[in-house]
């Protein structure tokens, strides 16, 4: 039902239009003097002259109360229907533009684009209206749907105050599979998982962060925040679609899956001051939380677990860490302060896994000079 919400619109017939090497003067806002419409301006590039989207060709959605707003509506406010529909909403030109350029998110019938709304003012953009035309004209090309909008249409499907006027649907990436056959056991990988974690900013932030080092996957506790929310997408600025994500509906399926990857106990990481009172094997010993830079992240591979703002780790988690099952990790610091930002205390640790990686790689150049 929802795809035949996406694409009961007629889709134009003509979706690129090659304009002459000048300048087009826009006719889209005949009352605006001397604006200058650079969307189908032909420019130079990797592919030679580039094509922008034909404005005049679009179909136009003016009423809000259509099944196109409800459906954006609903993706946009609902993570049931999220989840339900593997789909989400993109808004805005970076986030947009950048989502469509990188070809891992364009495969040809396969697009993650499903949907996209868009205002004449968005295309006229002084800085960016001309990339996006020409990444819509992409999209156009692929036979995704893309449409004007009227201005209240973008206002009533967006949760930003300040709508940028341009809106897409897509579908959601697979869920992470570790598919690996390297058995060498050269390779280290980190696992990231979210613990709870529930502010649409530190979940973006972190997702950039992973994106950053390389991280493996990122896996998701229950009552983590739904990174597919608008506001976690834009924080994440469009690394929501490079980071492996999976979702995990309780601790011991957590643990299952993380040995299917090769990460034992011992080799996941709690963030929390907290130690453990006996080893797993009902002895006395104890274990001690590790500062973030004694740990030698690069022996195997190995996950870091992040807990909630404000409450930290679950009682699952911190029992998992007292009862010796998986080890602590905690970021040094000067007296008076009692924790960090759950993204920086995430961010700090996983960027000493990368200064590692790039030292072994380092070290395994040169000893193979």
């Amino acid at each position: 039902a929802i795809m035949t919400l996406l694409f009961s619109a007629p889709r134009s017939l003509a979706a690129f239009k090659i304009s002459s090497m000048s300048t087009r003067t826009c006719l889209c806002r005949p009352h605006t003097s001397r604006r200058t419409f650079m969307a189908t301006t032909a420019c130079t590039s990797l592919y030679g002259t580039q094509q922008g989207l034909d404005v005049e060709t679009l179909q136009e959605v003016t009423s809000t109360k259509s099944k196109t707003v409800k459906l954006y509506q609903t993706l946009s406010s609902k993570s049931k229907a999220r989840n339900q529909h593997q789909m989400t909403i993109l808004e805005g030109h970076r986030l947009i533009i950048d989502t469509i350029s990188n070809e891992k998110n364009r495969d040809g019938a396969k697009s993650l684009f499903q949907d996209v709304l868009v205002t004449r003012d968005a295309l006229n953009h002084p800085q960016l209206g001309e990339k996006l035309s020409q990444q819509l004209g992409k999209l156009s090309n692929e036979g995704c749907n893309v449409r004007l909008a009227a201005d209240n249409v973008i206002k009533a499907v967006c949760d930003t105050v300040t709508p940028q006027g341009v809106v897409a649907v897509v579908q959601l990436p697979p869920s992470y599979e570790d598919n690996d056959t390297n058995e060498n056991g050269k390779k280290h990988k980190l696992y990231i998982l979210f613990d709870g974690i529930s502010d649409p900013g530190n979940v973006g932030t972190l997702l950039r962060s992973s994106f950053s080092v390389g991280a493996e996957a990122v896996i998701l506790l229950p009552n983590s925040c739904d990174v597919w929310n608008p506001k976690a997408i834009r924080s994440a600025m469009g690394t929501s679609f490079q980071v492996p994500i999976r979702s995990v509906s309780s601790w011991d399926e957590c643990l299952t899956f993380m040995e299917s990857c090769g990460v034992l106990g011992e080799n996941i990481y709690a963030a929390t001051m907290e130690g453990s009172e006996k080893d797993n094997t009902g002895g006395e010993m104890k274990f001690e939380s590790k500062p973030h830079d004694a740990i030698n992240w690069t022996s195997g591979s190995n996950a870091l677990i992040l807990g909630r703002e404000g409450t930290g780790l679950s009682t699952e988690i911190r029992r998992a860490v007292a009862d010796g099952q998986i080890r602590s990790v905690h970021v040094p610091m000067e007296p008076g302060i009692e924790s960090l930002n759950a993204a920086v205390c995430g961010s700090v640790i996983m960027f000493e896994y990368h200064r590692q990686s790039r030292a072994a790689i380092a070290m395994a150049l040169e000893n193979n000079k």
